[in-house]
């Protein structure tokens, strides 16, 4: 019998080593880490809510809150003027799209110099039955969030589990994976 335990023990022990040494299994930390495409000059970036609502400035706010304690960047309100964000909203996209951005960056370093977020209001506002978790949520608690990561510098990955930016998972807050995807963003930026 301990003869077998070994056995096994030692199997296993193989197995194991076999799978790193040959590809098998992906550390943790190399596939949680949300891909990248692109950052700003300073980790301080600017930005201006662009909209005379009251309940859309608050949604905004609520999203720029999230970025609070993400350990890398600080989001600072600043003018029209000089805000490298700016954030608006439009009644809605043709393509039915909850929300699109666009920016600017450096033709020499790449580095990106504006950015510009809108969501759409009509697609935002409409409640979402998540079957998976069994909750109904609304736009407007994931979309800001997820408009403002892309604009810093996140990307889009279905192959990240458990990141604000996979498309096929809901997620309201920045997760660890996110928060390692600006980190690396934003390593060689002071």
């Amino acid at each position: 019998m301990k003869n077998s335990l070994i056995k096994k023990i030692v199997v296993s022990g193989a197995v194991v080593v076999g799978m790193f040494a040959f590809g098998g299994v992906m550390p943790a930390s190399a596939s949680t880490v949300t891909p990248n495409n692109g950052h700003f000059a300073s980790r301080t970036v600017t930005y201006h809510i662009n909209s005379s609502s009251k309940h859309w400035q608050k949604v905004w706010k609520k999203a720029i809150h999230k970025f609070g304690h993400n350990g890398t960047i600080k989001l600072k309100a600043t003018t029209k003027k000089k805000a490298q964000l700016t954030l608006t909203t439009v009644a809605k996209f043709k393509n039915h799209g909850t929300w699109d951005a666009s920016w600017s960056d450096d033709d020499a370093t790449g580095v990106r110099t504006s950015a510009r977020l809108r969501l759409s209001r009509k697609d935002c506002n409409e409640k979402l039955y998540i079957a998976k978790i069994n909750t109904i949520v609304y736009g407007e608690s994931r979309y800001p969030v997820e408009a403002i990561a892309a604009g810093v510098g996140l990307d889009h990955s279905t192959k990240n589990k458990g990141s604000l930016m996979n498309d096929n998972e809901w997620h309201s807050n920045l997760t660890k994976g996110d928060k390692l995807g600006l980190a690396e963003a934003y390593a060689n930026v002071k």
